[in-house]
């Protein structure tokens, strides 16, 4: 007996497919040649089935990275509020933000304060942070 398939059970994201020139107006470019290049700058992968073709979510991603971080930076506090407004309700830009940000700087900011108890400590301190 065959059994006859009619729904796929996998569940998965729908990604919106761009061409070059939609990605150009996310960007506010114009000139293919100036798409390509501040694609290939910014990582965005260009795919290739019958036409060229980029992901919007990258496109938009990279396009509000430099506005996120400096962001982080002024407001390290109240970035991830801020983060919602930028993204405007995209809940996927959103999250991915998010996980690349945690992970990035996670490093960065020292989260625990280290009070010396001696001038030896405080010394020792001073230069480690030197």
């Amino acid at each position: 007996m065959v059994k006859k398939i009619t729904k796929c059970n996998l569940k998965m994201k729908d990604f919106t497919r761009i061409s070059i020139l939609e990605a150009g107006e996310i960007i506010r470019k114009k000139d293919r040649d100036a798409i390509l290049s501040w694609l290939n700058d910014n990582d965005v992968k260009i795919h290739t089935e019958k036409h060229h073709y980029v992901f919007q979510l990258e496109v938009q991603m990279q396009y509000l990275k430099p506005l996120v971080l400096d962001c982080k930076k002024r407001y390290p506090h109240l970035w991830k509020d801020k983060l919602k407004i930028l993204c405007d309700g995209n809940n996927q830009l959103c999250e991915l933000f998010l996980i690349e940000m945690d992970n990035e700087h996670s490093i960065s900011a020292p989260t625990t304060r280290i009070k010396p108890k001696n001038k030896q400590q405080e010394e020792l301190l001073k230069r480690l942070n030197s």
